[in-house]
């Protein structure tokens, strides 16, 4: 993809432009630059703006790109992208992405168009899009909730907001806990492990446990297992993947890996074995997790998405606000693809839509096996 620059508002009397350079074109001044934008924005505080996470991605993909937002001689922020061969643009990670956006102090003026047109996108499709970042918000098609786990005031402050909604959870941890320990053995918690071989066993689990659900198995594409070998072995005060593990009487009984930056802990792949099941393994990692997390500087868990019933509803104490949706240009192939979303639309509401459900669910999981590509 070539770079070059654009027009891209104004801020006082200077025009701003966009430069477009592969994501391995980051040299540490614009890391450095990148990092201070971070710091300084709390709503860029997860890991997945951490510049360390792009450029990992871009070590197991050759489509990453970044758009430089420059207001005359100054570096104003960042855009990572993934770039399709019909240029139409997608977070950096792909469907592994739970929040992406724009890198920028918030009083940087710029609209989601001149953005994709200067980084010479066709489209920008988002999944998880920071809801608050306004110049996106005329093209949101939905927003979410993310749950999330609020440590500010320490896990002792967690407990208590717990206890004062009147939550049972603690108490039926506690009784797992006694279960577990009395039925198997001496739990232990250990918040990361370097040995690659818990990694690998997880991602096992994870597969087996995608290919039972029918699921597309994240993990039979290659450079996702390259990204979280990758992630696992970096350990900086400023990101680190982070591995964690719950032993019984010396075995694994669960694991996650996700990662982390200064104050948020990105909770990512957990999983757990199905012989500890009926203990749920799974929530007590996360409560000794959140117990643990304090001690790395976090601030906030990030548990994801869940509807109201999932576990993530019972664990959470806040929440972040997460926008699907896509910014298109006019052009031939937006107007095909316009097109083909309306004969979709057409299908789903006529009396042909039993006949196009079955090719409509292969179509679907080929689209879903195409976004790892």
């Amino acid at each position: 993809m070539a770079g070059g620059y654009r027009d891209h508002g104004h801020r006082g009397e200077r025009q701003m432009k966009i430069n477009v350079v592969p994501g391995s074109g980051l040299t540490a001044e614009l890391v450095s630059r990148w990092r201070q934008i971070q710091i300084e924005n709390p709503s860029l505080d997860s890991p997945y703006f951490c510049p360390e996470f792009v450029m990992a991605v871009t070590a197991v993909r050759r489509d990453v790109y970044v758009g430089i937002i420059e207001d005359g001689n100054d570096i104003a922020g960042f855009f990572p992208f993934q770039c399709s061969r019909m240029r139409i643009g997608g977070p950096v990670g792909g469907p592994l992405s739970d929040i992406h956006g724009v890198v920028a102090p918030p009083d940087v003026r710029w609209t989601a168009a001149d953005l994709i047109a200067g980084c010479g996108l066709s489209a920008f499709e988002f999944h998880h899009l920071l809801a608050s970042q306004q110049p996106f918000m005329p093209y949101h098609a939905e927003i979410a909730e993310s749950h999330c786990i609020d440590l500010s005031n320490g896990f002792g402050g967690y407990t208590e907001h717990l206890r004062r909604s009147g939550s049972h959870l603690l108490k039926d941890i506690r009784h797992k806990q006694r279960r577990l320990a009395r039925e198997f053995g001496a739990i232990d918690f250990q918040p990361h492990v370097a040995d690659p071989a818990i990694l690998h066993r997880l991602l096992r689990w994870k597969s087996e446990q995608y290919r039972r659900s029918g699921l597309a198995d994240v993990f039979s594409h290659g450079w996702t297992t390259a990204l979280l070998e990758r992630i696992h072995a970096i350990q900086t005060p400023g990101f680190a993947g982070m591995l964690s593990a719950l032993f019984v009487d010396g075995r694994l009984v669960a694991a996650h890996m996700g990662m982390r930056s200064r104050t948020v802990w990105n909770w990512w792949f957990p999983r757990h074995d199905e012989r500890y099941a009926k203990c749920s393994p799974g929530i007590l990692l996360r409560v000794y997790a959140a117990e643990a997390a304090p001690r790395f500087g976090v601030r906030r868990v990030d548990l994801g998405l869940g509807d109201p019933s999932s576990y993530k509803s019972r664990l959470r104490t806040g929440s972040i606000l997460l926008a699907t949706g896509r910014v298109e240009l006019p052009s031939f192939m937006t107007s095909l693809r316009r097109l083909r979303r309306g004969t979709e639309a057409w299908v789903r509401s006529s009396p042909l839509l039993p006949v196009a459900r079955i090719p409509g669910r292969l179509i679907k999981r080929a689209e879903r096996r195409r976004r790892f590509h």
